[in-house]
């Protein structure tokens, strides 16, 4: 089993957030990931049973690898800032596969 690769990302609250990931083979060629599907999901710990708050995932080019996920506004502003952690997971056919790992630092925003 692959290790994730490590992506930490720093977000602020209330903001809308895209992480745009292209999946890629060892040698750097994009895979063809047409008809798998993704989810990402921020919690308080990496063993929390609660939820912070979820991405919307959408293959946006198969054939070229790439996966667009969406934080939207409304479940950003729900998170405390600090620090949390997210994952991206990728389901092809059943398999199931842990893309992308790392902390989340969530900034308090001002405008509300």
């Amino acid at each position: 089993m692959a290790q994730p690769a490590d992506q930490d990302l720093i977000i602020t609250r209330g903001d809308t957030e895209t992480i745009v990931a292209t999946i890629q083979d060892d040698n750097g060629t994009a895979i063809n990931i047409t008809g798998r599907t993704y989810r990402a999901q921020i919690r308080s710990t990496q063993d929390s049973t609660t939820i912070k708050a979820s991405f919307t995932c959408t293959v946006t080019s198969g054939a070229s690898g790439q996966v667009t996920c969406v934080l939207a506004a409304a479940d950003s502003a729900t998170l405390t800032p600090g620090l949390a952690y997210w994952d991206l997971e990728e389901n092809a056919s059943g398999i199931i596969s842990t893309i992308l790992a790392g902390s989340v630092t969530v900034l308090a925003d001002v405008t509300r």
